[in-house]
């Protein structure tokens, strides 16, 4: 029997986590949540999940911290990235995917089309 995928949620809103989850086949999938950039750093480290969805805007540490710190260690390195966030200025995106993001996404945003981008980035192999 194939693992079930990891995903870690990590976003400050409650809302965030039972809107996403509604969306995503949570059958298939070992979902993980934190709600503060401290708590994903620690939980990525530990749970080494698959897949992150890192909002931005985090107390105690922001995404864009997460990241950097996340990609420069060789532990997690690996771990996909997809920043969501309601920044949305170009200058944002940019700065997203030079630390090391795999995708950027906006809020707000449909569910439906996030939730295929969780699952294409899941499905994608490994480089």
């Amino acid at each position: 029997m194939e693992r079930k995928k990891k995903l870690l949620i990590a976003d400050d809103d409650n809302y965030a986590h039972d809107l996403l989850v509604e969306f995503l086949p949570v059958n298939e999938l070992d979902i993980i949540h934190a709600y503060d950039g401290e708590e994903t750093l620690k939980l990525a480290e530990e749970q080494m999940p698959d897949l992150i969805v890192l909002d931005v805007m985090m107390p105690l540490m922001d995404g864009r911290d997460v990241c950097k710190k996340l990609k420069n260690d060789p532990k997690t390195r690996d771990i996909r990235i997809i920043m969501l966030t309601g920044r949305d200025q170009q200058s944002d995106r940019i700065l997203g995917l030079e630390l090391g993001a795999d995708d950027y996404v906006t809020k707000p945003c449909s569910m439906t089309y996030l939730a295929r981008k969780i699952q294409r980035a899941l499905s994608e192999p490994v480089d």
